[in-house]
C-alpha cells in the first residue's frame, strides 16, 4: 500500500524529470546482487557490534549492583558472552534481519523488537535451571541495550547506503500506465522503503509506449511482457491490478520470485493492518479505533522519559543560553506562539538561535529576492538562512538541540515527545483546512515521523503527507519507533536548518 509503504497520496512527485539521471536500469540490474551482498553484510556486522557492546555493558551493571563479582564476571565473558551473542544473531537471521526484503524501517523496527524478546526468553530459558540475579539483569538489559544500539546502527547503516546507491531490491514495475508511472515516483522518492525501480514491463499489445521516459539516463521500458529481456530482478511491482493477470508470465521471464501489489488506501490507518483468506481472494482488514488507555499511557512515557530528560540537560541549556548572550546580547529564550492539541495555542519554548532583529532580517532578503520568496513559501526554510547567528546558531538548528527548553512544554501537558511538530499560524494557514482540523486531534511533539523521515527536508506536501500518516496510525509502537530514530536524526542533522 502506498501509505503503508510510506506512499500517500500527497507525496509529491520529484522535481523535474520524473526520474532521477543518476538511476539507469542496466546499472541497477547488473549490481544488484552485490547490492544486496553489500546490504546484507553491513547489517549483520552492525548488529554484531551491537549485540557485543550490549552483553558487554550489561554484566558491568549487574557488577555494580553487586550482583556478580569480577572474578564472575570474566567467567561469564569467557563462557556465556559468546553463546549469547550467537543466541542473537542466530534468532535474527532466522528472521531475516540480514535478508534485504521488502520491508521498510518501521517494519524491520517491529520484526527486531519481536527478535528481542525471543532471545531474552530463549536466553532465560536455557539458563534454567540456574537462573541466578545476575542472570535475570543481564539477559533483560542486554536484549533492550542491544535493541536500541541495533535501531541507531540500522539507520546510519541505512542512510550511508542509500547515499551510495546500495540500499533496496531491484524491482520491475509491471504495466507502463499511470498507476505504474506513479508508483514508479513514488519509489524513487522513497528510497528508505528499499525499493528501487529496474524499468517498466509494458502490457500493452503492439510494439510498446514509446516515450521519454524509456529513453537513456531514464527509468528504462524493459521490454513487452512477452518478449522483454530476461534482466534479474528481486520482485514485480504490480500497481495497477488490472495488470496482474500478466503477472505469472512476467514473473517467469524476469526471474523475480515476489509480487508487491500496490494499492492506494486514502484515508485509512494501514500501519498494523490483517491479512484475510477467502476463497480465492485476499481481504485487508483495516483498524480505525484509537484506544483512550494508549493516551493515558502516552502521557506516562512522557513523563517517564521527558522528566529525566529535563532535569539531565539543564546544565547543558544554561551553558548554551549563556554562549547564546555572548554572541548576540539578549534573551536567550524566546516563546513562539503555535497551534496545539484541540486548536489552543501553545507557547513553545527555544534557545534563541536568531538575530533579535530576525524579522526585518527576514523581510529585506525576500523582498529583495522573488527565487528565495517563492523557496520560502514552499518550504518556510532558507539556505542559508541571514537571520540565524553564525557557528552557534547554526550549530543549535543543526543538532536540535535548541528545541530542549520544550522538554518543559512536555511535562505541562502542552506537548507530547512525539507528535506533528507544532506550526506558528502562518505556516498552518498554507494548507487545507482539512488536514489543519486532522493536525489538533493530537497533541504536537518534540519530534515527529517528518523529522526522522529521509524525507525531513521536504515541501509542505511532504509535510502533510508524513504528518497524516503519523496521526491515522499513530500508536505505542511508532512512538517509540520515532523516539529512537530521532538519535540518528539528530546525529547526521537530518532535516534541521
Amino acid at each position: 500500500m502506498f501509505e503503508h509503504a510510506g506512499l500517500g497520496p500527497d507525496s509529491p512527485r520529484p522535481a523535474g524529470s520524473l526520474f532521477r539521471p543518476s538511476l539507469r536500469t542496466p546499472e541497477i540490474l547488473s549490481t544488484g546482487v552485490r547490492r544486496q551482498l553489500i546490504a546484507a553484510a553491513a547489517l549483520f556486522f552492525g548488529d554484531l557490534l551491537a549485540g557485543a557492546v550490549a552483553l558487554s555493558i550489561a554484566p558491568l551493571a549487574a557488577v555494580l549492583l553487586s550482583f556478580m563479582s569480577w572474578a564472575e564476571l570474566a567467567v561469564w565473558l569467557r563462557s556465556q558472552f559468546p553463546l549469547l551473542l550467537v543466541l542473537l544473531i542466530g534468532i535474527g537471521a532466522a528472521f531475516g534481519l540480514y535478508r534485504p526484503g521488502l520491508r521498510n524501517l518501521m517494519e524491520r523496527f517491529r520484526l527486531r523488537a519481536v527478535v528481542t524478546l525471543l532471545f531474552m526468553f530463549a536466553a532465560i530459558l536455557l539458563a534454567l535451571p540456574k537462573v541466578s540475579a545476575a542472570i535475570a539483569l543481564t539477559v533483560p538489559l542486554g536484549g533492550v541495550l542491544s535493541f536500541i544500539l541495533a535501531v541507531w546502527i540500522e539507520h546510519m547503516i541505512a542512510a550511508l547506503l542509500m547515499s551510495r546507491g546500495l540500499w533496496g531490491l531491484a524491482v520491475a514495475i509491471l504495466g507502463n500506465g499511470e498507476a505504474s508511472r506513479a508508483a514508479a515516483c513514488q519509489l524513487l522518492a522513497h528510497p528508505d522503503c528499499g525499493l528501487t525501480p529496474a524499468g517498466f514491463i509494458d502490457v500493452s499489445p503492439g510494439p510498446g509506449v514509446q516515450g521519454g521516459y524509456a529513453d537513456a539516463g531514464e527509468l528504462s521500458l524493459l521490454g513487452a511482457v512477452d518478449r522483454h529481456r530476461r534482466d534479474r530482478v528481486d520482485a514485480l511491482v504490480v500497481a495497477d491490478s488490472r495488470d496482474l493477470p500478466h503477472a505469472q508470465e512476467a514473473l517467469s521471464r524476469s526471474g523475480a520470485r515476489r509480487i508487491l501489489l500496490l494499492n492506494r488506501t486514502d484515508g485509512l490507518a494501514t500501519f498494523g493492518f490483517q491479512v484475510r483468506h477467502f476463497d480465492g481472494c485476499v481481504g485487508l482488514e483495516f483498524s480505525m479505533q484509537t484506544r483512550r488507555s494508549n493516551l493515558w499511557l502516552k502521557r506516562l512515557i512522557d513523563l517517564a522519559v521527558g522528566l529525566p530528560l529535563f532535569v539531565l540537560t539543564v546544565p547543558l541549556v544554561f551553558s548554551f543560553a549563556l554562549a547564546i548572550k555572548l554572541v548576540d546580547p539578549g534573551p536567550a529564550f524566546y516563546s513562539q506562539k503555535r497551534v496545539g492539541y484541540r486548536g489552543r495555542t501553545v507557547n513553545v519554548l527555544k534557545l534563541r538561535t536568531m538575530y533579535r532583529d530576525a524579522e526585518a532580517r527576514l523581510e529585506r532578503v525576500l523582498a529583495s529576492d522573488p527565487a528565495l520568496e517563492a523557496h520560502w513559501k514552499r518550504y518556510f526554510k532558507m539556505p542559508k538562512d541571514p537571520r540565524v547567528l553564525p557557528t552557534l546558531g547554526n550549530f543549535l538548528r543543526r543538532t536540535s538541540l535548541d528545541e530542549l527548553p520544550q522538554l518543559w512544554n512536555v511535562i505541562r501537558g502542552d506537548m507530547s515527545l512525539v507528535g506533528p511538530r507544532p506550526f506558528p499560524r502562518y505556516h498552518l494557514d498554507a494548507f487545507d483546512s482539512e488536514f489543519t482540523a486532522l493536525r489538533t486531534t493530537v497533541p504536537p511533539g518534540l519530534t515527529g515521523l517528518w523529522q526522522v523521515s529521509s524525507r525531513s527536508d521536504g515541501d509542505l506536501q511532504v509535510q502533510r503527507a508524513q504528518d497524516s500518516f503519523y496521526i491515522r496510525n499513530r500508536s505505542l509502537w511508532l512512538d517509540v519507533y520515532v523516539l529512537l530514530a530521532t538519535v540518528p536524526a539528530v546525529i547526521k542533522g537530518q532535516g534541521a536548518k
